[in-house]
């Protein structure tokens, strides 16, 4: 499902699909969502997910990969072949009761991030807010709802395990949890800033507050 008017798509990994940045984006990344076989080129790295949910890897091409849930390769950049687990706490704070760790931070200032985002029960991720660049988003646990607009012009869609989101720059959204267990979300920047400190890491510095 696709709101082009804010510019959100929402996917579920039970699904083959493939979405593709478009070519006035200042960086090109395909992602892969659902069971796939993805040759990675030279030149390019894929970021993806081990087939039990318990790791997330990051390898460059030239390679080939088969993802379960989502994988995203990422045009020209070749960050070192790696590997995280998803297990363990949380490290930093970020707003409204949320918490966050650095996945695979940027190597450099701008260089992509995959990080772990941690929203409370019965909260907002943050108040509706945008950003600089793609967001690609799987949620891995809890449900919740992406809310995209602005004013009375929302519009909200269901969040559970499995589902992607693919935010464009400048899509006005926040998420938000009414449950009693918490919404765990790996979201990958496409562009983000460096920095590892209590206000200072990615997800504080690539949030603009609207």
């Amino acid at each position: 499902m696709t709101n082009e008017i804010f510019g959100a798509h929402y996917f579920h990994v039970k699904n083959q699909e493939i979405f593709e940045s478009d070519l006035n984006q200042l960086y090109f990344f395909t992602s892969y969502i659902g069971l796939q076989k993805i040759k990675v080129e030279k030149g390019d790295c894929v970021y993806y997910f081990d087939s039990e949910l318990k790791e997330v890897k990051v390898q460059k091409g030239p390679c080939t990969i088969n993802s379960k849930y989502l994988a995203t390769v990422i045009r020209g950049y070749m960050h070192p072949n790696a590997s995280f687990s998803l297990e363990g706490v949380t490290t930093l704070p970020y707003v409204n009761g949320c918490s966050t760790k650095q996945l695979f931070p940027p190597i450099r200032l701008g260089d992509p991030t995959l990080q772990y985002l941690k929203m409370p029960p019965f909260s907002k991720e943050q108040e509706h807010h945008i950003h600089s660049t793609f967001r690609v988003v799987l949620i891995v646990e809890g449900v919740g709802k992406s809310i995209v607009g602005i004013e009375n012009r929302n519009i909200v869609t269901d969040l559970e395990p499995g589902s992607v989101c693919i935010l464009e720059p400048m899509c006005p959204h926040h998420f938000e949890t009414d449950t009693e267990k918490p919404l765990i979300a790996i979201p990958l920047h496409i562009y983000s800033s460096v920095g590892a400190l209590e206000k200072n890491h990615p997800m504080f510095n690539g949030t603009v507050m609207i």
